[in-house]
């Protein structure tokens, strides 16, 4: 009976995966799509003002967001919807309530700052409604996740693609950062509204939690988790993004056009580990066998290294041939990929590993590979920005996640006591293993 139960969870985790890796890729089909039509003919100037107002309403969501969504993923998961729902209500309105106010509040000091300089104030305010529309789309996300109502998810997320698709369409027919800007955030609220009805809809018997955990879930036990969560996930952010906050800084909005082209190109090698990764923490959230969560992180540590870096070596030749051909005005943001590539790749280790990690309960293990990549982005900032310029805020970024990526393999090695090689070299059973699961069911 334990091993059927155990087949039939590492089948719906392979398929879940799957079929996420599915929605993200194509996706990312859409979203090259889009970029190609844009890079063709919109302005370096128009793409930064979009791409300010994105970074910066992301920005809103992760650091007064608290990281709510992946205690939402854990409760939700772990104590069912049913005992977490009022909890869940009630800490998604006051968040979204306090990013709206304190963003308003931010903006207004930041309004004529070196960061906004060449930035009309219409789209200061676009960011905080992007802020506040981007927390709220991810905390549905994040139910259903919690639920693994994952058909939903990947539906939801497909139809903001496409729909970002067509806008971009339409940006390409009629250049206007206006336009872009306030479509962009009329597409998220739809694809808001869609996640919301895949929330309440039900198919079938609701699902119960395991007995222990059959109990009521309050608004403070969210919150503890996700304070736990918070600080690394806000270092995370500063640590992805500081180079692009610098490029803003220092540089012209058409220097952060083309650095932002550079960074969203090799965000490419992520659709893998950010599939797994989504599907991850709840499945191991609701297993209660230590050797089987182990088992499931290495093996999907492994599996999403090994395929991004493949995909980063293909990505790079496809910049380097293509775009200078094709896209003349930004031609040169592929002279940033090799900096990025390494700590790119690498940083698909921690994806899983860190979601694995908050999964077993412990997401506060993660902010030292957290603080040690800022850390590491820091220094390598004072140093090499000045000898290389852009390239080595490019090379900074790469370094400062080769670090992070290090300490979270380190760090789960010892709290789940594996060899680190593990990480790296297939194992037999694995092979074996991995040959059963996509093998067709008969």
């Amino acid at each position: 009976m334990k091993k059927e139960k155990t087949k039939k969870f590492r089948s719906a985790f392979v398929r879940d995966s799957l079929n996420t890796f599915g929605t993200n890729l194509i996706g990312s089909i859409l979203s090259v799509f889009s970029s190609l039509i844009v890079l063709s003919r919109v302005p370096r100037e128009i793409k930064g003002l979009f791409g300010q107002v994105q970074q910066w309403g992301a920005g809103l969501n992760t650091i007064l967001g608290l990281s709510v969504a992946s205690a939402v993923i854990y409760y939700v998961a772990r104590n069912s919807i049913r005992n977490a729902g009022r909890a869940v209500r009630r800490l998604g309105f006051c968040i979204a309530a306090a990013i709206a106010l304190t963003g308003a509040a931010l903006m207004f000091c930041l309004r004529g700052s070196s960061f906004f300089k060449e930035t009309p104030a219409q789209f200061l305010a676009a960011i905080v409604l992007y802020g506040v529309v981007s927390f709220l789309f991810n905390f549905c996300m994040a139910v259903l996740r919690g639920e693994n109502k994952f058909r939903s998810y990947n539906l939801v997320n497909l139809v903001l693609q496409i729909l970002m698709a067509a806008l971009a369409v339409v940006i390409f027919v009629r250049p206007n950062a206006v336009f872009w800007v306030w479509g962009a955030i009329a597409v998220s609220s739809t694809t808001l509204l869609l996640a919301l009805w895949g929330v309440v809809r039900w198919n079938g018997p609701k699902p119960e939690p395991a007995p222990e955990n059959d109990l009521p879930v309050g608004t403070g036990d969210l919150v503890r988790y996700s304070l736990k969560s918070h600080v690394s996930n806000v270092m995370t952010y500063l640590n992805s993004f500081l180079g692009s906050y610098i490029v803003q800084w220092v540089y012209t909005i058409s220097d952060f056009s083309l650095y932002n082209t550079a960074v969203t190109m090799m965000q490419q090698v992520w659709l893998l580990p950010d599939a797994v990764s989504q599907v991850i923490l709840s499945r191991i959230a609701g297993m209660t066998e230590q050797k089987d969560k182990v088992r499931l992180s290495v093996l999907s540590s492994k599996i999403v290294t090994y395929v991004t870096t493949v995909s980063a070596v293909a990505i790079y030749w496809a910049a380097k041939v293509f775009v200078p051909i094709l896209f003349p005005l930004y031609r040169d943001s592929v002279n940033y990929l090799p900096y990025l590539a390494v700590g790119y790749v690498l940083i698909s280790y921690a994806k899983v590993l860190g979601n694995s990690i908050a999964a077993y309960g412990r997401p506060e293990l993660n902010i030292i590979p957290t603080a040690l990549g800022i850390a590491a982005n820091v220094v390598s900032s004072l140093l090499l920005i000045p000898r290389m310029g852009i390239n080595g805020i490019a090379l900074s970024a790469s370094v400062s996640l080769t670090v992070q990526s290090v300490t979270c393999v380190t760090i789960f090695c010892r709290f789940s006591r594996t060899p680190v090689y593990k990480l790296i070299v297939p194992e037999k059973e694995e092979i074996a293993a991995v040959r059963r699961i996509f093998r067709k069911e008969r």
